[in-house]
């Protein structure tokens, strides 16, 4: 470790040497015949102080790009900070608005349904479901006072939902067509094969009746075949998704799935039938 008085003194000819050497650099500058000549200590100096003045130059330039790019970042992260808060804000209207245009959707369906109906129909909001069989019956809010009467076809913009049961002066009860206690007389378009769709308690139902030997594979559309004098012709029924044939057995029998999502109902379209002898209302 140097001593604090040999520190002192390099110092001291440190600033000496400088000053000496800033002397003979003005004094050199003064002699010459033109002043802006620095001279030869001056262009000695400067040659060999140039490297030097680069790299501080250049240092300066590295930190000002750098000062510009914190400034830059900065910026990016409030504006990042200020679309995220944008998104979670359209988010969350767009979460708030999808049940209201879901239902103007079903609405406009059963609209558009009822206008396509040869006789009178009547919309109902669903109001309650039998807690003990989910995929029995259900309630809805339409009754006598809106003309609904008992076995009137209920439907949606899909398909055929089940049929009235019990009706009330505001209140009627739908049995659904994935009922045990349902039977409905049903076409199956592609082949024009007849039979009859039962419910199987769960959302399927199985077809009975069908020719052995006609032509009945997954995929086929099912809908009404407009006998029985409940359910009007051609109403969508379910597509098939399984096919048997029991050994022995004259007939051959389908499994279709529902057109219509039963467990997620909530409007529908009670179709008025008239009476026998009545026009249509």
């Amino acid at each position: 470790m140097i001593p604090s008085h040999l520190a002192r003194r390099r110092l001291l000819v440190l600033v000496l040497a400088c000053g000496v050497l800033g002397l003979a650099v003005l004094t050199e500058q003064v002699r010459a015949p033109d002043r802006r000549d620095v001279g030869w200590l001056g262009t000695a100096i400067e040659g060999a102080l140039a490297p030097v003045v680069g790299i501080v130059a250049r240092a300066g330039d590295l930190v000002g790009e750098g000062w510009a790019l914190l400034h830059e970042i900065g910026t990016l992260r409030a504006e990042n900070a200020r679309l995220a808060a944008e998104v979670a804000q359209l988010k969350e209207e767009n979460a708030r608005l999808r049940p209201a245009a879901e239902e103007a959707s079903r609405l406009r369906s059963l609209l558009a349904l009822k206008q396509s109906e040869p006789f009178a129909s009547v919309a109902a909001r669903v109001i309650g479901r039998d807690p003990s069989h989910w995929f029995s019956s259900l309630l809805v809010d339409r009754g006598t006072r809106d003309g609904v009467r008992r076995n009137d076809p209920v439907v949606t913009s899909e398909g055929l939902v089940g049929r009235v049961i019990e009706v009330g002066g505001s209140w009627s009860r739908v049995l659904l067509i994935v009922d045990p206690r349902s039977a409905v007389s049903v076409v199956v378009v592609r082949s024009r094969e007849t039979g009859v769709a039962e419910g199987l308690g769960r959302p399927l139902l199985r077809v009975t009746y069908l020719s052995r030997d006609a032509s009945i594979q997954p995929g086929d559309l099912v809908e009404t075949s407009g006998l029985g004098q409940i359910y009007p012709r051609g109403v969508p029924v379910g597509t098939v998704v399984g096919v048997s044939r029991p050994p022995g057995d004259l007939f051959q029998e389908a499994v279709v799935r529902p057109a219509v999502d039963l467990g997620h109902l909530d409007d529908v379209l009670i179709l008025l039938r008239p009476s026998p002898g009545e026009p249509a209302r």
